[in-house]
């Protein structure tokens, strides 16, 4: 299981970043101790840059701007940050949550409306900020087993965490957790088609993710033989040129014996229940589970029959 330092959030050399004359646009964010810096710089250089407003003070950290405000006030406060924060932090697909996800050494005040966990007896990384190993260990003892698998599965698709990672996590998370994890995979592409998959593997329904169907190109999810279940995002809505296109791929599927759906943001996280139930009605026919050929086969001659 891979431990220690995050890579984005420390480097072996602090004068690119910082050295340039003039106007420096800040991208990403890195967090160091006073210490680190000193290795490389005097004291003077630090204090001019903070007083540049280059680097912001947090605690006994020091972080570039741009770095998340719930992590500048978790250092700021003393505490480390994990699970969901964390998993912001490292450009993981994060399900929605509420609170700050923190770490308090054992004493250490917590803000009430922030998320404790206090799971160590010392905080394992040298890291304030969680490794995508650590938060998702601290995810499996916080969030909902499915949302631990939209985190893992969102970590091993941006090569953060592998199988052997996951693997390890598994073996000392809750046993509903463990019945998520053993499905996980880094081929979804999003928290929603991981939502989906996810959910119905659980429900022991036969559904691959990313799957190339020739005539109407990479689909999201293919549940069963020819069921085609497409998870658009918020910006995806947005795109015309992206809605005329699925469209006519839409057209495709049909014209080739396939099904498709297409679910929204909201359907797979606000409306879940809902959604959670009208997917239950389709798969209760069980028409996905008849190959798009024989489908159209059968259609053909009911309609042939009719004449």
């Amino acid at each position: 299981m891979h431990r220690g330092r995050a890579a984005c959030l420390l480097v072996p050399s602090l004068a690119v970043a910082l050295e340039p004359l003039g106007a420096v646009r800040w991208t990403g964010s890195m967090i160091y101790t006073y210490a680190q810096l000193r290795e490389q710089h005097s004291r003077r250089k630090i204090d001019r840059w903070v007083a540049e407003e280059r680097l912001v003070r947090a605690g006994r950290h020091l972080v570039l701007p741009g770095t998340d405000d719930a992590i500048i006030a978790a250092l700021g406060k003393g505490l480390r940050t994990t699970c969901l924060t964390a998993a912001r932090h490292h450009g993981i697909w994060t399900p929605p949550g509420r609170g700050r996800h923190v770490y308090g050494r054992r004493g250490h005040p917590v803000p009430g409306a922030w998320v404790d966990h206090g799971y160590h007896h010392a905080w394992p990384e040298d890291d304030p900020v969680a490794s995508p190993a650590l938060l998702l260990e601290h995810a499996a003892r916080c969030v909902d087993p499915v949302d631990v698998g939209i985190l893992a599965e969102s970590a091993m698709h941006l090569k953060l965490l592998h199988e052997a990672d996951v693997a390890a996590i598994r073996r000392v998370s809750p046993r509903q957790v463990q019945r998520v994890l053993a499905h996980a995979s880094g081929l979804p592409e999003s928290g929603s088609e991981s939502k989906v998959r996810l959910h119905l593997l659980l429900e022991r329904v036969p559904v691959r993710p990313q799957v190339e169907i020739e005539g109407v190109g990479r689909v999201d999810l293919l549940v069963g033989e020819r069921w085609i279940i497409e998870c658009d995002s918020k910006t995806h809505h947005k795109d015309k040129d992206a809605y005329v296109k699925d469209r006519g791929r839409d057209f495709n599927a049909t014209a080739l014996g396939y099904r498709t759906n297409r679910l929204t943001y909201e359907m797979c996280f606000p409306h879940w229940d809902v959604t959670a139930m009208w997917l239950a009605q389709v798969l209760a026919t069980g028409e996905h589970l008849v190959p798009p050929e024989q489908w159209l086969r059968t259609r053909r001659l009911r309609r042939e029959h009719k004449r």
